[in-house]
């Protein structure tokens, strides 16, 4: 990854491997998403509660194989001049380890795409970003969108496109030699990630003034590297919301040892705004603010660039005594399901005890080839990160507080659970 605070996706990524590992068992059935759809009219219907919205845990968009273990949400997008013009997008992936709306081209409707602004520089330059991941990059431009989600809605919103055609032919060298390009439904998993992490832009201090970041570019006939300003770049959409602007509950069922297919959750935003997102018992583990991890202890070694991570798709950590499948995944394989835990550590000296589980996941398929939410375990990479994906959130509301902001469990940026 190019920076920090931004997010290496290779393992949500890896559930295209672990799809292939099922021999087939990555179905389509997307029940419980609304398909892609023009909109009559401008979102507001009545949908419940104003500030949640529903997720579900399902084999993901068609064209993307399979997936398992990826929460998914759908998000209606406007073209802010015309709001009678709007389309609502499903399997949209709910990240709390990303920030920022990024949608595939090709699931946006002509009539929408074609209306959305661009957002430029003061040389009326096109503004593109090379979002990097560990193994590949995408790369599009930002244009400007009314979003609703549930019942929050932001009027004019920078998100980025992926994969538009119009600048496939101007990705810069420093950012397509990163890896493949993962501009498709197909290659990128999900046709849309929310990003909702504890920060308020994807790129932060590291991108003002600073073109080598390798994140943001400006483009005419040809693109350069840009530094660009807080207000430039893609923000946390939570943050523009008129009100639960300060983060977010990501809420699921317990899920059986044997897994579940097509796992519903609620995602609520706000935190201690409403009754329905109250702190309650949680207790909230206070981030490095510039990199917004936390310590998790795990067999005696300290891993001091960890994070609660919903786009991941398993517990990701390296451990040599693991068996890993044969496939060559990186997915764990044991010979029977291992009980383990460990220890996360707050900067603000909350600890707590995790116990998680786990099992062989080429057996786990095998028996059923159904099932699109389990326990689930592969190797990392990063010999200083332990990634609790979203089999940590299962059988929990886990709570994100975005930076600066406060709340009666502190300010943040903070995890609570």
């Amino acid at each position: 990854m190019f920076i920090e605070r931004q997010k290496s996706w290779t393992v949500e990524l890896a559930l295209i491997a672990c799809c292939g590992l099922a021999l087939g068992g990555c179905g389509g059935d997307n029940d419980g998403v609304p398909s892609s759809s023009n909109s009559s009219g401008a979102p507001g219907s009545s949908r419940g509660t104003s500030n949640t919205v529903a997720v579900i845990v399902d084999s993901g968009p068609l064209e993307a194989g399979g997936a398992v273990n990826e929460p998914f949400v759908s998000v209606t997008l406007c073209a802010p001049a015309n709001p009678s013009n709007c389309q609502t997008i499903d399997h949209v992936l709910v990240d709390t380890g990303s920030y920022g709306l990024r949608v595939i081209f090709s699931v946006l409707a002509p009539s929408l795409s074609e209306s959305l602004p661009q957002r430029t520089d003061s040389n009326n330059n096109a503004l593109v970003e090379c979002t990097g991941f560990a193994d590949g990059y995408s790369w599009g431009p930002i244009k400007i969108v009314t979003l609703q989600i549930g019942g929050e809605s932001v009027a004019a919103l920078p998100m980025q496109v992926i994969g538009d055609p119009a600048y496939n032919n101007l990705v810069p060298e420093n950012c397509s030699g990163s890896g493949i390009a993962e501009n498709t439904v197909a290659t990128f998993g999900a046709n849309g990630v929310l990003g909702v992490g504890p920060f308020a832009q994807d790129c932060g201090g590291a991108c003002v003034g600073n073109p080598a970041s390798g994140v943001y570019y400006t483009c005419n006939s040809a693109c350069q590297p840009a530094g660009v300003s807080l207000a430039q770049q893609v923000p946390n959409p939570i943050t523009l919301f008129a009100a639960d602007n300060n983060g977010l509950v990501l809420t699921f069922p317990q899920v059986p040892a044997s897994g579940a297919e097509d796992l519903s959750g609620t995602l609520t935003f706000g935190v201690g705004t409403q009754p329905n997102n109250a702190l309650g018992s949680a207790m909230a583990y206070t981030l490095n603010p510039i990199s917004g991890y936390f310590t998790t202890i795990f067999n005696g070694a300290s891993y001091p660039d960890s994070l609660l991570d919903s786009g991941s798709n398993g517990f990701f950590f390296d451990d040599s005594s693991i068996r890993q499948c044969s496939d060559g995944s990186g997915f764990y394989c044991p010979s029977s399901t291992l009980n383990l835990s460990a220890v996360n550590v707050g900067r603000n000296g909350t600890t707590g005890s995790v116990s998680f589980a786990v099992p062989n996941a080429e057996t786990m398929i095998a028996k059923n080839p159904d099932i699109t939410a389990f326990s689930l375990g592969g190797t990392n990479g990063d010999a200083t990160s332990f990634d609790w994906g979203l089999p940590f959130f299962f059988g929990r509301s886990v709570y994100t507080v975005i930076e600066g902001y406060s709340t009666n469990g502190g300010t943040g940026p903070y995890f609570a659970y």
